[in-house]
């Protein structure tokens, strides 16, 4: 009894040595791994995907039996749309530790990207089976619900994660998914969600739910009381113009449909399903609803310019300019009108800049005070390469003005004077443009550009780098590197 309780003793007494070498740095552990977990890890962070997976790769090396490497790799195949590479690096970690949680989770992770929802579903249940707290799970049970057509169980899901502590913005975009599904068959139940958008961290949504809390409102203010078709018909065509700014085409259509089984001759209702169908690629309808509001309205603008659009949209330029010239004759101030007429005459056969430019100029002297019109001339200066260097430069200021927050106007001046051999003046804009947008590739790529101009080819490199992490097979990421310094 005694020598068992030694024995005890000394193996309790190696066991806290172990412990304590662990913790004082004395048992041999690679520091050097950990560092590059934890550098692929703010690199991940920061979107800096290229020296992330090198890190990743290198700790993979050092650790060829650990899959978190792997599964971290994943991540940014998937951010970069990688999917081949992505499977590859998830079997790796399955092959080295099985089809664990975290493995699965990268399985659901990859085929949700993919938008292969049925490689996603039986993995996921598996999940929630063990891991029922989980509102993540929740919200992607949900999404899957809702590709699949499976209204109830996406509404089940999406409430069970509104119970789980997500946070706000996932928060946010809960509330806007069971606002979309209640829709159709419960205002109320869609009111109440869209109020909970308008509330929510992501501006943008939050404006376009305001609108459609006004709309739903109105909707069902007329619910129960004595109201014509015509008023019924109003306010429906109303909620499907807040649904098209919103940018769900489907929920628009059903709208605007309703408010034409209300009223059947109401012409704003026959051009906004007509310019729903064009956005849709449903040519024919589109014609035919658009026709019909012009023959119901001949007068009407709106119809004419939304025919003029569509014809632009499938190529047809010269029936395009046509529509948008009757708008114009209809609307001579609308800078809106002037500014699609332009942009039929830089297409076709022959483009005629001269005219263009005359249409672009007139957009601008009719609302003056819009910095939008003042940018879409600039971009006929600096785009079309007719004068960058002068009057694209004046323009683009004057657009920067009118609206410093505007990204793609500091983009634009920057690249005007980029383009006239003034790479010192280009650099400010273009960081400002970077600092509104700080995702978007071609900035990366253009910030190369000046930078390799300024002769700073280590910032050149970093740039060009972050335009190949962000449109890795895109045309930017191409060009990009192309331009990297050997």
């Amino acid at each position: 009894m005694d020598r068992r309780r030694i024995y005890r003793s000394a193996w309790i007494g190696v066991l806290l040595l172990m412990i304590a070498s662990l913790l004082v740095g004395l048992y041999p552990v690679d520091r050097e791994g950990v560092a590059a977990v934890q550098r692929g890890d703010r690199l991940l962070a920061e979107q800096q995907y290229g020296e992330a997976l090198q890190a990743y790769q290198t700790t993979a090396q050092r650790c060829p039996g650990c899959p978190g490497p792997h599964l971290r790799q994943v991540e940014i195949y998937v951010a970069q749309h990688r999917y081949d590479e992505a499977w590859q690096a998830y079997l790796t970690a399955v092959r080295l530790a099985g089809l664990g949680d975290e493995t699965t989770i990268a399985r659901v992770r990859l085929a949700l990207a993919e938008r292969s929802e049925y490689l996603a579903l039986d993995p996921l249940r598996n999940l929630l089976s063990r891991r029922p707290g989980r509102g993540e799970f929740w919200m992607w049970l949900g999404q899957i619900s809702m590709v699949t057509g499976q209204v109830a169980q996406a509404r089940q899901a999406f409430e069970h994660a509104l119970g789980m502590d997500i946070g706000p913005s996932e928060r946010q975009a809960v509330h806007d998914h069971l606002a979309v599904l209640c829709v159709d068959s419960d205002l109320p139940c869609a009111l109440r969600h869209w109020a909970a958008v308008e509330a929510g961290p992501d501006a943008v949504l939050s404006q376009h739910a305001a609108r459609l809390v006004a709309a739903l409102r109105a909707v069902i203010g007329l619910e129960g009381q004595p109201s014509g078709n015509d008023e019924r018909a109003l306010v429906r065509a109303k909620l499907g113009e807040a649904l098209l700014r919103y940018g769900n085409l489907a929920l628009a259509q059903v709208q605007f449909e309703q408010a034409l089984e209300l009223e059947p001759a109401y012409a704003d209702a026959h051009a906004y399903l007509g310019h729903v169908f064009s956005l849709l690629g449903e040519n024919e309808q589109a014609v035919q609803h658009l026709d019909r509001a012009i023959a119901l309205q001949p007068t009407y603008t709106l119809a004419h310019y939304f025919l003029g659009n569509h014809y632009a949209r499938v190529g047809c330029w010269l029936t395009a300019q046509e529509s948008l010239l009757r708008a114009y004759d209809l609307d001579p101030a609308n800078p809106a009108i002037c500014a699609a007429v332009a942009d039929t005459f830089l297409h076709g056969d022959e483009p005629a800049y001269a005219v263009a430019e005359r249409w672009f100029h007139a957009a601008v002297d009719n609302a003056p005070g819009d910095a939008r019109f003042h940018l879409l001339l600039a971009h006929f200066y600096v785009d079309y390469m007719v004068d960058p260097t002068m009057r694209g430069v004046a323009v683009a200021q004057v657009a920067v003005d009118l609206a410093p927050n505007n990204g793609e106007a500091q983009e634009t001046l920057a690249w005007a004077h980029y383009l006239a051999g003034q790479p010192e003046l280009a650099l400010q804009p273009l960081l400002r443009a970077h600092e509104l947008s700080p995702d978007e590739p071609r900035i990366f790529y253009r910030l190369g550009e000046v930078y390799r101009a300024l002769g700073q080819y280590g910032q050149a490199q970093w740039f060009y780098q972050g335009a190949i992490d962000r449109d890795w097979s895109g045309p930017i990421g191409a060009r990009a590197r192309q331009s990297m310094i050997p």
